[in-house]
């Protein structure tokens, strides 16, 4: 069983291919520590780019193709 989460496909300018990635809920994060793809990625700091925060009743996810911080775009 997974986590509820979101899935993305976008499309950056610059980049010549269309990049995967998704945000997991803040709260459903911590009970999705055995999912496949997120225990792929080995450092934590990593995996907090696929991590929506809460902002009052809102999420917050920013999606940084590159740089510091930059979104982790899993395989799968």
């Amino acid at each position: 069983m997974q986590a509820p989460r979101v899935a993305f496909f976008v499309l950056p300018r610059g980049i010549d291919l269309g990049l995967r990635t998704r945000m997991e809920f803040a709260e459903a994060a911590q009970a999705d520590g055995a999912d496949p793809v997120m225990s792929r990625i080995g450092h934590p700091a990593r995996r907090q780019t696929l991590v929506a925060r809460r902002a009052g009743h809102d999420y917050v996810f920013d999606i940084r193709p590159q740089g510091e911080g930059e979104t982790v775009f899993p395989d799968g």
